[in-house]
């Protein structure tokens, strides 16, 4: 075999690799940057939510409509049922039932396996913001409706029938009541507040607020604790070796989960962000650039580093909005990954509007608090603040932004892959070794 010819086998392999890596791309299996697509579907309408329960995935789009996925290969199991209404949010599959809100404060409920309608109820119509957050828990489904004022419906979760209900207008902290046979005053705490047949809530004023446990049955007050000063609404941020741990603006307290009395309050004195329970400790940023980690069994402090080098949070005004993302946890590698961001305002008006955004992820040690990198993330354009997410899987940090999608090593903090989209990217979801991932008309599945 002479030299020519052989160097034209060689020429025509690599063409035929190239070519094949070209059809594997253009086929969805691997992207540029060498991250796996299991698969990516097309969907008729633009998502307002994407959840993922049971094997299969769901989508449901602005006017209710919701369809279902097999989560193995994309295969549509069912399509087009509807929650009912407009301005739908809150998608939610739990115990079998799919659930998701519209305008007027209203929630439906689908079958998980079928698609097919069980019930609807009809909120407030005064009140046109549609249920962001449903929560179920024992049999019962918690509707929250938030915006200038804010209503939560409790239903059986099988008939859908009304429990009871909270009336609450901006100023006043409203009513729990079944309007039959109890009233309470007081609205449910942020978070998750709801254990079993009682609730969290908020009571009394603004220069007088306390906060009690009420049974919802019956209408009884369990304990109350009075609380020294209002900040907002306080949250539950977890329940821990009978306590629960609440968060009152810059302060967090524990309180007796059955008495009520007081066990222990930890004040930082600045803004904390996206306080997260997990394995004994509460982990948290912070304006002052740390991120601290608490022992929630006495709040002691177990470790605090600085993470914000970039002096980002110190840019935040009234024109330079912040952005925080949810914690994630790495039990395995024990690693904690954590980004906020400064969405900076370049122009005010519709002719020259044009943001700039500057953000920070970072990796740290979850026993030690050392960082273990950190990454700067840049983007521009016109941001219309859309939900954003931060989730861990197996090695990878998927993370969105506006409509940015961006993939980094969890071990290095090496980029490995940003994509924009012409739309919006909502959050995305890991399930099992996949993670989720919905924008502009396509669902599409990682690994």
């Amino acid at each position: 075999m002479n030299r020519r010819t052989l160097l034209f086998i060689v020429v025509c392999l690599i063409a035929v690799i190239v070519a094949s890596s070209l059809i594997i791309y253009e086929n969805g299996v691997l992207t540029p940057q060498g991250s796996s697509v299991v698969w990516q579907r097309s969907i008729e309408n633009f998502a307002t939510g994407l959840a993922v329960a049971d094997g299969k995935v769901f989508t449901m789009d602005i006017s209710g409509n919701v369809n279902c996925y097999d989560i193995q290969n994309g295969k549509s199991v069912w399509n087009g049922s509807s929650v009912g209404g407009y301005f739908a949010a809150g998608l939610t599959v739990a115990e079998g039932r799919v659930y998701g809100g519209s305008e007027y404060a209203s929630v439906g409920c689908l079958d998980e396996t079928t698609g097919q309608f069980q019930w609807s109820f009809t909120g407030d119509i005064d009140h046109r913001q549609a249920p962001d957050n449903i929560i179920v828990k024992d049999g019962r489904v918690f509707a929250i409706a938030e915006g200038v004022s804010a209503i939560v419906n409790a239903h059986n979760a099988t008939t859908g029938q009304l429990l009871w209900q909270t009336p609450y207008y901006f100023g006043t902290f409203g009513n729990i009541t079944d309007l039959n046979t109890w009233w309470a005053s007081g609205f449910p705490l942020g978070g998750n507040p709801f254990e079993g047949n009682s609730v969290y809530a908020l009571g009394g004023n603004e220069s007088s607020p306390y906060i009690f446990k009420l049974n919802t049955d019956n209408g009884s007050i369990l304990w109350r604790a009075n609380i020294t000063v209002f900040s907002g609404l306080p949250s539950v941020l977890a329940t821990y070796q009978g306590q629960v741990i609440i968060q009152n603006g810059n302060q967090t307290f524990s309180l007796n989960e059955t008495s009520g009395d007081s066990l222990w309050s930890y004040n930082i004195g600045v803004s904390i962000y996206q306080p997260t329970a997990y394995n004994g400790l509460l982990l948290f940023g912070a304006s002052d650039g740390n991120f601290y980690a608490l022992n929630l069994a006495d709040c002691k402090l177990a470790w605090k580093t600085k993470v914000d080098n970039q002096n980002l949070l110190s840019q935040v005004n009234e024109t330079n909005t912040l952005t925080t993302y949810p914690i994630q946890v790495d039990p395995q590698n024990n690693r904690v990954y954590w980004s906020f961001g400064v969405t900076q305002q370049l122009g005010t008006t519709s002719e020259n509007k044009h943001d700039r955004y500057t953000g920070t992820i970072c990796s740290l040690d979850l026993t030690t608090g050392k960082v273990m990198w950190t990454r700067q993330i840049e983007d521009s354009g016109v941001f219309y603040s859309p939900p954003v997410g931060l989730v861990f899987n197996k090695n990878a940090i998927f993370l969105t932004e506006n409509s940015a999608l961006w993939i980094f090593s969890a071990s290095t903090g090496n980029l490995a892959r940003n994509q924009q989209f012409d739309h919006y990217v909502l959050p995305p979801v890991a399930s099992g070794n996949e993670v989720f991932v919905v924008a502009d008309l396509y669902l599409t599945a990682y690994r």
